[in-house]
C-alpha cells in the first residue's frame, strides 16, 4: 500500500509541472535559509560551551562607583587571582590573562608585526578552558620555562611553516626577549570568546616589570587592573557567596582605600551574548534572527499550503471518483500526506545543494567560517530533519485534511464543496506579505541607522588618516615624513581617537565628594594631535610642547559636566598621581561607539609614552603619502616592517555587527518578498482557475483587457493593503526595540513604512499581473468551453 502511495505521488509531482517546480525549488530556498540561520543562532547561543566545566566556569569582573557613576569592567587587579587560589576553597581552579602589547617578531629568519589577541597567561589556563584541543606539546606542563609560549595553529604556521613548532626560539625584537614554543593548540573555534593566537607565560611580565621600576610586582599591585581572571568553581557554589569574599578581602587589604564597589562574577556562556560593557544587543541580535529564521519557515510553507491547494482545483474529479469507488476520507489523506513527503523530501534534497552553494556568501555576511556546516555533523542533520517536520505539520497536513474532505458530488462536477477554503488562503496571503513587509520596513530603517553612523560628524576629521605602530618612531623619521608635500600632518597619540581603550579612576579635583569614584577615559596626545584632528577648543588652549605640559591636562565637555567643575581652565586637577592644572576644554567628540553615550575624557601630554602615529592626507595624496612612509619606513627602520591602517576602517569595524544585521535583512526581505510572490502567483492561478468562464462571457460583452486585468487584482490589492496596515506597528515596534541600543539614533520616518508599503503593492501587482493578463488574452471562445 505505501509503496502504491508513492508511485502516485512520484507520478502527480512528475504531471505537475511548474506548480511542482515552484513547491520544490520555493521550499528548498527557505530551508536552506532558514538552516543557515537557525545555525547561525545555535553557535551564537552555545559560546564557550566546548569546555567540560563550562557551566562552573565564570569571570571576575569589577564594579565601579554608584548610581549615575556606576561601571562594571571585565578588568581586575592581578592580585585577586592569588587570593581567589590560596584563600577562597570554593574556587577549584583561577587563571588571569593580561594583555600582551606583541611587536615585531624574528621568527625563521623572517620578521612578523603583530599585535592583535597575543595575551600572557598562566599554567592553569588548560585546566580551566580544556575545550581548547593540545596538537603539540604536553598540556599538563604547558609552560614548562619562564620564557615558555603557547601558539596557535595558525600563528605557528605562519611563523615556522608546516614544521613542529614546539621548542623553536623567536625574538621579540622591540623588547630582545627570546620566547620558546612548548606548546601548539587549535585554533580557536567561531564560538569562543576567546580568540587570542599567542599565550606568553606570565612569569614573562613577573621577571620584565620590576627591572623597569614602573610598578610592583604583578602578584602584589592591587592598583592595576589590568588582568582578565577566570575561575571555576565547585559543584554547587554559589558565585555572589564568592564574589562577596573577594570584595570583602580586597576591602580590607586595601583599609577602605576608595575605587572599587563589589565584584561580581558572570557565567562564562553568558560574556558573549550579555557583555557587561555592552547593554545585551548582541542577544537581541541572535532573538531578532532567529525570530526571522521561523518567519521564512513560515512563508515557505504558506507559500507551499497555496500552491497545494491552487492545484487540488484540478483534481476534484480525481478525488471525487476514488471517493464514489470507496476510498475513504483517512486513505486519501494518507496518499495527499505522502505527497507532501515526497515533495517535501525533494526540496530537503535540493536545499541541502543550494545550502553548499550558499556557504561563501554566509562567510562573507557573517563573518564566520565558510565550511560550517558538515553533513557528518549530528547536529546538522538535526537541524534538517527538524525543519522538514515544521515544515510538514504546517503545511502538509492542511492541504491533506482539506482536499480528502471534498464533497464527493460537488468534486465530480469540478468543485471542491468547501466555502471556506478561499478564506484561508486570503488569510495566509496577508500573513505572508505582512511578514515580508516587516522584513521590508527592518532594512529601510538598519540602513538608515547604518548610514548616520557613517555620515554622521564624530567631532573629529578621521578621513584620509593613516596610522601605524610608532614604537621605534624617531624624530628623524617625524620630521622627514612631515616634508612630504602628500602629507599635510603628522601627531602621536597613545590610542586613536576612533575607539579609545583605556581609562583610570585615579583622577581628583577640588570639590570631588570624598567617596566618589569617577571613571574616565584617558588618551595621551602631542601638541599637534587637536590641531589635526580638528577637535574644536571651546576654551583654554591646546599643548604647547614645552616640558610644562608633563603637569597639564585637557577636558572634554562631558568630563567638566561630570566633575561640576565650574570655570575649570586653571584649576587644579589631578590624574594617575600627577598633580597639574586644566588648561583647556575641547568639544566633545565620540571616543566609543555610538551605542554608548560620551564618556568624560582627559588628555594628558606625555609623548615619550606615545606609541599610535596618525598621518593626515588628503583622497588624492593618500596613495602618495602611504609611498612615501614606506620608503622612510624601510630607510630608518628596515629590521621592522610596515604595517598600518586607515581610521575609516577602524571606525567601521565597530559596526561590523550592524553592518551584517543589515546585509542580513537585505537578502532575507528579498527571499520572503520572492516567496511570497509565488504564493499569490499560485493563489491568482487558482482564483483565475475558477473564473475562466466568467472572463470569457466578459470579454465577450466587450470587456478590455484592462477591465478583466482590473477584475482579477483588486481582490489581491485589498488583501496586500490589509497586510500592510497590519505590518506597519509590528515593524514599528521591533525597529524600536533594535535602535535603543544606541545612544545617537535616527528617528523612525513615516516615508519608510509608505516605501515599504508601496514596494509590497508593486511586487505583488506585477505577480498578479502575469495570471490577470494572460487570462485576460485567452480566446473568450475557449474561456467559455472550458467548463
Amino acid at each position: 500500500m505505501i509503496r502504491n502511495y508513492f508511485k502516485i505521488a512520484w507520478r502527480n509531482v512528475r504531471s505537475g509541472g511548474w506548480y511542482s517546480t515552484l513547491n520544490i525549488g520555493g521550499l528548498a530556498v527557505v530551508l536552506a535559509v532558514s538552516l543557515l540561520l537557525f545555525w547561525w543562532v545555535k553557535d551564537e547561543l552555545t559560546f564557550d560551551r566546548f569546555h567540560s566545566s563550562a557551566d562552573r566556569i565564570y569571570q571576575i569582573n569589577a564594579r565601579f562607583g554608584k548610581g549615575t557613576d556606576e561601571n562594571t569592567f571585565t578588568s581586575t587587579p592581578g592580585p585577586v587571582a592569588v587570593v581567589a587560589r590560596k584563600q577562597i576553597p570554593e574556587v577549584e581552579s583561577v587563571v588571569r590573562m593580561g594583555y600582551y602589547p606583541g611587536g615585531t617578531f624574528r621568527a625563521n629568519g623572517k620578521t612578523f608585526n603583530e599585535k592583535d589577541n597575543l595575551v600572557y597567561t598562566e599554567t592553569s589556563f588548560l585546566e580551566i578552558f580544556d575545550g581548547f584541543k593540545v596538537l603539540y606539546g604536553n598540556e599538563k606542563a604547558l609552560f614548562p620555562e619562564p620564557n615558555s609560549v603557547v601558539l596557535t595553529r595558525k600563528l605557528a604556521t605562519k611563523f615556522f611553516g608546516n614544521a613542529d613548532a614546539v621548542g623553536k626560539t623567536f625574538e621579540n625584537i622591540e623588547t630582545h626577549i627570546s620566547l620558546t614554543v612548548s606548546a601548539v593548540i587549535e585554533d580557536a573555534p567561531d564560538n569562543s570568546s576567546l580568540r587570542h593566537n599567542m599565550y606568553v607565560n606570565l612569569e614573562v611580565l613577573k621577571n620584565t616589570e620590576p627591572e623597569k621600576g614602573e610598578r610592583e610586582l604583578v602578584d602584589e599591585n592591587w592598583d592595576n587592573y589590568g588582568f582578565e581572571t577566570y575561575v571555576k568553581l565547585g559543584s554547587n557554589v554559589r558565585p555572589e557567596n564568592v564574589a562577596k569574599k573577594l570584595t570583602s578581602i580586597q576591602a580590607s587589604v586595601l583599609k577602605g582605600k576608595p575605587n572599587l564597589s563589589d565584584y561580581q562574577l558572570q557565567p562564562l556562556t553568558d560574556i558573549h551574548l550579555y557583555p557587561v560593557e555592552g547593554n545585551g544587543s548582541v542577544m537581541k541580535q541572535v532573538s531578532i534572527l532567529g525570530v526571522v529564521a521561523v518567519l521564512l519557515l513560515s512563508i515557505g510553507c504558506i507559500n507551499y499550503v497555496n500552491l497545494t491547494t491552487a492545484r487540488a482545483t484540478r483534481r476534484c474529479k480525481e478525488i471525487g471518483i476514488r471517493k464514489v469507488v470507496g476510498a475513504g476520507s483517512a486513505q486519501l489523506a494518507r496518499q495527499l500526506l505522502v505527497e507532501s513527503l515526497l515533495t517535501l523530501g525533494l526540496a530537503l534534497i535540493l536545499s541541502i545543494v543550494f545550502l553548499q552553494a550558499l556557504l561563501p556568501l554566509y562567510a562573507s555576511l557573517t563573518g564566520k567560517s565558510g565550511s560550517i556546516i558538515s553533513l557528518l555533523d549530528p547536529q546538522a542533520w538535526q537541524m534538517l530533519v527538524g525543519s522538514l517536520a515544521f515544515c510538514f505539520l504546517l503545511a502538509g497536513i492542511y492541504p491533506a485534511v482539506m482536499v480528502a474532505k471534498f464533497n464527493p458530488i460537488q468534486a465530480l462536477k469540478g468543485h471542491s464543496g468547501q466555502a471556506n477554503g478561499a478564506v484561508v488562503r486570503k488569510l495566509l496571503v496577508v500573513k505572508q506579505f505582512a511578514l515580508a513587509t516587516t522584513l521590508i520596513v527592518g532594512t529601510f530603517i538598519i540602513g538608515s541607522q547604518l548610514r548616520f553612523i557613517r555620515e554622521r560628524d564624530p567631532g573629529f576629521k578621521r578621513e584620509h588618516v593613516f596610522t601605524f605602530n610608532g614604537r621605534n618612531f624617531t624624530p628623524q623619521f617625524k620630521q622627514a615624513l612631515g616634508g612630504q608635500s602628500s602629507v599635510s600632518g603628522i601627531s602621536t597619540s597613545t590610542d586613536t581617537p576612533v575607539n579609545i581603550q583605556t581609562g583610570t579612576a585615579s583622577v581628583d579635583w577640588d570639590g570631588k565628594e570624598k567617596d566618589r569614584t569617577l571613571i574616565m577615559v584617558q588618551m595621551g596626545i602631542d601638541k599637534d594631535f587637536i590641531s589635526n584632528f580638528g577637535i574644536k577648543i571651546l576654551a583654554g588652549r591646546d599643548f604647547s610642547g614645552s616640558k610644562s605640559d608633563s603637569a597639564h591636562f585637557i577636558l572634554n565637555e562631558t568630563a567638566v559636566k561630570e566633575t561640576g567643575i565650574v570655570d575649570p581652565v586653571g584649576k587644579r586637577f589631578k590624574h594617575e598621581g600627577t598633580e597639574g592644572t586644566i588648561i583647556g576644554i575641547v568639544k566633545d567628540f565620540n571616543i566609543t561607539t555610538i551605542r554608548e553615550p560620551i564618556w568624560p575624557l582627559v588628555m594628558f601630554s606625555k609623548p615619550e609614552q606615545n606609541y599610535i602615529v596618525n598621518v593626515h592626507t588628503t583622497g588624492e595624496r593618500a596613495p602618495a603619502a602611504l609611498g612615501a612612509a614606506e620608503k622612510l619606513w624601510k630607510q630608518y627602520l628596515p629590521a621592522y616592517p610596515f604595517e598600518y591602517t586607515f581610521l575609516d576602517a577602524n571606525y567601521n569595524d565597530l559596526y561590523r555587527s550592524e553592518q551584517q544585521t543589515g546585509k542580513l535583512f537585505n537578502v532575507f526581505a528579498g527571499i520572503a518578498i520572492v516567496i511570497s510572490c509565488l504564493g499569490l502567483l499560485g493563489l491568482a492561478s487558482f482564483i483565475t482557475e475558477q473564473r475562466t468562464k466568467e472572463i470569457g462571457i466578459r470579454k465577450v460583452l466587450g470587456a478590455t483587457v484592462l477591465n478583466v486585468t482590473t477584475l482579477l487584482s483588486k481582490d489581491f490589492m485589498k488583501l496586500v493593503v490589509v497586510a500592510i496596515v497590519i505590518a506597519t506597528p509590528i515593524a514599528w515596534f521591533l525597529m524600536e526595540q533594535w535602535l535603543k541600543d544606541f545612544a545617537y539614533k535616527i528617528t523612525i520616518q513615516w516615508w519608510m513604512f509608505l516605501l515599504a508599503g508601496c514596494l509590497s503593492i508593486i511586487t505583488a501587482l506585477l505577480t498578479i499581473s502575469v495570471q490577470s493578463v494572460k487570462a485576460a488574452l485567452a480566446d473568450p471562445v475557449k474561456s467559455i468551453k472550458s467548463e
